[in-house]
């Protein structure tokens, strides 16, 4: 269960795009916000379940939807097609694998010399865009299916 400060966090954040807090709601923000974690909804939903949630299926499925068409979560394919969803706020890039589809976070503190700041204002100049923000994902084999 979340903690307090926790609860006021997802509180203020769903608050802030025009969202009612529910507690599924919240628990779904509160299993994405972690490093590492890119579930499909049914890994989100078996992970909910055995952490004790009652929680239905279709009401993961619904509110990963509201989540995602609010901005708060972001929802991507993976190398197999299978949709996968990713809510830890850290600037960060994905690390892809195409053998295994494992997908592993790197944080973008951990890479000083990228500056994808740079690369947005650029891409902007260039196109006439007005670019709120940016993915960022690399693709490639993983240390376990390098070998």
């Amino acid at each position: 269960m979340p903690r307090m400060r926790e609860k006021e966090n997802y509180r203020a954040r769903l608050k802030a795009v025009g969202l009612r807090h529910t507690l599924p709601r919240e628990r779904i923000l509160s299993y994405l916000d972690r490093k590492n974690v890119h579930p499909t909804p049914e890994e989100l939903y078996n992970g909910l379940k055995k952490r004790g949630y009652d929680i239905g299926l279709s009401t993961v499925y619904l509110n990963l939807h509201v989540l995602r068409e609010h901005g708060l979560i972001y929802e991507f394919k993976d190398p197999k097609g299978l949709t996968r969803y990713d809510g830890y706020n850290e600037p960060h890039v994905h690390l892809v694998c195409t053998s295994c589809g494992k997908v592993e976070d790197l944080l973008l503190k951990n890479l000083p010399e990228l500056d994808l700041s740079q690369a947005q204002k650029a891409a902007a100049e260039k196109s006439g865009w007005a670019l709120e923000n940016f993915r960022l994902e690399f693709r490639g084999l993983c240390p376990n299916c390098q070998g």
